[in-house]
């Protein structure tokens, strides 16, 4: 009768042809064919052929275990917290007294061993990445794909930014500081340009077409920024300042879908066709698109700028006053400060994470290792008190020194597991958390850089 391995069952299929007798064997997932010759004058019964050959799957071994499988096995019955020193002695009196070391050993351990599963899975499952997700400021970048933000910049026309500060006109001062606004803006907002007061002129007999005059000349993106300037050339000072209809038409610019909408009035005076910029400033704030409305006054007397900051507090924004075009620089540069500000917080807050959770992962390592070597030295150390109880009891017949050897190996190969396996993932987590603390650095510090370049430039 063939024997069938313990672990791995097979299926054997004999084929006898003449003097030839072939054995399949189907045994773990593989098979194997052995051939055998059979002479008239030795077997002439195929089945003494199969006796003879039975030593093939009686040899045959299963694969050696891996660290990890011998560290699963179940803990025995008196591993923390179950151990008690007479009851242990009471079941090593049931053990036999003929029992070869190997024996023994795999009885004590089914007694003593502790439960190391919790280690071996946390480091087998343990996670050596470092994310940080924190939000980029908006600033040369793109949004994230859950905003819509749309910036409407609305530019007055009417024929007093014709006027001049310091030989330049105002409105060649707002065109540039547009410009160069725009070129700031996140990659995918969206942006529309909207000129007021384009038609016409300042006379009596041309306000109804002034007035009525508001025209969308640009709708893009922030990474179009680029053509702004070209549709701004042909924009010049011409007539009165219709605020409210070109903020009532901004409605029609927002896409109902835009999640996050802001307006930019650049003005250098008041309405002056009889609308009501306030109420409307205070309905697109309420709308069902929240819309946040600015104005930068530029060069608006006192009582002027009374008014558009009514028109901005209505409209949940601001009222900056700018007197000439250094003062819109100095607007812009109050900007780039403060995205920088946004960029060095962000550099700062996600080399603090990235350190954060790198600490903390080592100590988790750390608390895995030392603890799962406490247990190889709590159970070394059961082991010898039961090796000296039994050695007592059984005296120079009982293998003490194997059995010894055996459990300063096992003890050894614990303790170095822990340290090995510890040591290379502390070893992952540590580079991980290098590199995502300078990736962070790195991107901070060029953003910075940037904006520094651009408000000098500016």
């Amino acid at each position: 009768m063939l024997h069938e391995p313990q672990a791995d069952p097979f299926i054997m299929t004999p084929d006898y042809n003449g003097n030839e007798l072939k054995l399949q064997y189907e045994w773990n997932q593989a098979n194997l064919v052995c051939s055998y010759k059979i002479s008239s004058d030795s077997h002439s019964d195929p089945s003494e052929a199969q006796s003879e050959n039975n030593s093939v799957i009686d040899n045959a071994q299963t694969p050696p275990l891996t660290d990890e499988e011998i560290l699963m096995g179940p803990p025995g019955r008196f591993a923390d917290p179950n151990y008690d020193a007479k009851t242990v002695e009471e079941a090593l009196d049931q053990l036999s007294n003929d029992m070869t070391a190997d024996e023994y050993m795999e009885e004590l351990l089914l007694l003593l061993a502790e439960d190391y599963r919790t280690y071996v899975t946390t480091f087998n499952n343990f996670d050596t990445g470092i994310k940080v997700d924190n939000e980029r400021p908006d600033g040369g970048i793109t949004l994230p794909p859950s905003k819509k933000l749309h910036i409407s910049i609305l530019l007055d026309a009417s024929g007093s930014m014709g006027s001049k500060i310091k030989g330049i006109s105002k409105m060649d001062s707002a065109k540039e500081a547009i410009q160069s606004f725009s070129e700031k803006l996140p990659e995918n907002a969206e942006v529309s340009v909207r000129v007021y007061g384009h038609k016409g002129s300042g006379s009596q007999k041309d306000k109804e077409l002034s007035c009525k005059s508001t025209e969308e000349i640009f709708q893009g993106r922030g990474d179009q920024a680029d053509q702004i300037k070209t549709v701004l050339e042909s924009v010049n000072p011409a007539g009165w300042t219709p605020i409210a209809n070109a903020l009532d038409l901004v409605k029609e610019d927002i896409d109902p879908e835009t999640t996050d909408s802001v307006v930019y009035v650049v003005s250098d005076g008041i309405e002056t066709c009889g609308g009501d910029p306030v109420k409307v400033a205070k309905e697109l704030n309420q709308s069902k698109v929240k819309t946040v409305v600015n104005i930068i006054g530029f060069d608006v007397d006192h009582e002027g700028q009374k008014l558009l900051r009514q028109v901005a507090v209505s409209g949940g924004g601001e009222f900056t006053s700018a007197d000439d075009d250094e003062s819109l620089k100095k607007i812009l540069d109050k900007a780039y400060e403060k995205l920088r500000g946004e960029w060095v917080r962000w550099k700062e807050e996600g080399e603090g994470d990235a350190n954060t959770q790198k600490e903390k992962k080592q100590g988790e390592l750390n608390v895995t290792r030392e603890v799962m070597q406490k247990y190889a030295v709590q159970e070394y150390d059961h082991l010898q008190a039961a090796l000296k109880y039994l050695e007592t009891k059984y005296g120079k017949s009982f293998p003490r020194h194997e059995i010894y050897m055996m459990s300063t190996n096992r003890k050894n190969f614990l303790w170095q597991y822990a340290r090995d396996k510890g040591a290379e993932l502390y070893k992952e987590v540590t580079n991980n958390g290098k590199q995502v603390y300078e990736d962070i650095k790195e991107e901070g510090d060029k953003n910075i850089e940037d904006l520094n370049q651009k408000k000098n430039n500016n």
